[in-house]
């Protein structure tokens, strides 16, 4: 993997709106970025990490979306993850519905095609629960739900119920 060429750290693929960038894993103590769109045709870098499936050495590859992290014995073995998943960076928030169903889901963040961040159950086919603002674990006052969103409107920071009939927001952070 890539150095920061600021403090040695390494350097992880994000992912803003439609691009994507590296960005230097110890933000926001360094705040170094690089560009991507002149590595559009990398070719596969190895990570030294094992694919959990078969074993093989990971690597980093461009592809349709942007860069992402696949199995080297591929089409063998079809491993892929998103670059930039680091679970210890992900806080982690329990699925509200999993909840309800004694089951323990969490909820993750994802990207669309598009490059839009979301965050779904990670038990998903099985619940298919999702929201598009950042999950807060902490019950709303009103309902009683168990889940609050991050939602920052006009530069006002608030956080607000994730249950749809209910009207709760917070006042301004």
């Amino acid at each position: 993997m890539q150095r920061c060429p600021e403090c040695g750290s390494e350097l992880q693929v994000k992912h803003k709106g439609h691009n994507s960038f590296l960005a230097c894993s110890a933000f926001p103590a360094c705040e170094y970025t690089q560009g991507l769109r002149d590595q559009a045709d990398i070719e596969p870098e190895g990570l030294g990490v094992e694919c959990p499936e078969c074993g093989r050495e990971l690597q980093l590859k461009s592809g349709r979306y942007g860069l992402f992290v696949g199995c080297s014995g591929y089409p063998g073995c079809d491993f892929v993850a998103e670059p930039d998943q680091n679970s210890s960076q992900q806080p982690t928030v329990a699925c509200p519905e999993c909840q309800r169903e004694s089951r323990d889901g969490k909820l993750i963040q994802k990207t669309t095609r598009t490059g839009r961040s979301f965050y779904a159950c990670d038990k998903y086919p099985q619940c298919e629960f999702s929201v598009n603002l950042p999950p807060i674990q902490a019950t709303c006052p009103l309902c009683q739900y168990p889940l609050l969103l991050r939602k920052k409107q006009h530069g006002v920071e608030r956080h607000v119920c994730a249950q749809k009939s209910c009207d709760y927001k917070s006042d301004a952070l």
